[in-house]
């Protein structure tokens, strides 16, 4: 089964997630700091050609009201992106994952600053746990 890669992009730091070979669990894989759009597409592409992803999830942050911000633009140039450099990417609904990625941070002892790194790869793999819990049996592209 592909893997998936989830990417919860921020203004100072992307973090990562990658599923099992089989499309069932969600991890933590990393947090990357380039701030530079090329930069950060570059370092997604190795990863993906490293670890065999089949699909890029991009966190996008929607909200009830359907009002989109300056996160869900970032999400939407880092998708377009990606999918120019031929990646297969999808925009994933990550709302309250940095909130839970937070509360699981400080729960596990984590000092604030460690905790604000920390988050970053634990609010992408809740977001991956949602995309791998909505497509039962493991991922599957569309």
């Amino acid at each position: 089964m592909p893997r998936v890669l989830a990417v919860d992009p921020g203004e100072r730091r992307t973090g990562l997630a990658l599923s099992d070979p089989l499309g069932m669990i969600a991890s933590p894989l990393a947090v990357l700091e380039a701030r530079d759009e090329a930069r950060l597409v570059a370092e997604i592409e190795r990863i993906v050609r490293a670890k065999e992803v089949a699909l890029v999830l991009v966190g996008f942050p929607a909200r009830e009201d359907g009002y989109e911000g300056e996160g869900c633009r970032r999400s939407r140039r880092l998708k377009a992106a990606l999918e120019r450099s031929g990646l297969p990417v999808e925009l994933w609904d990550e709302s309250g994952s940095t909130e839970r990625a937070y509360e699981v941070t400080r729960q596990h002892g984590k000092d604030r600053r460690s905790s604000l790194r920390a988050k970053d790869a634990v609010a992408a793999s809740f977001i991956l746990s949602s995309y791998l819990e909505s497509h039962p049996g493991g991922a599957r592209r569309g």
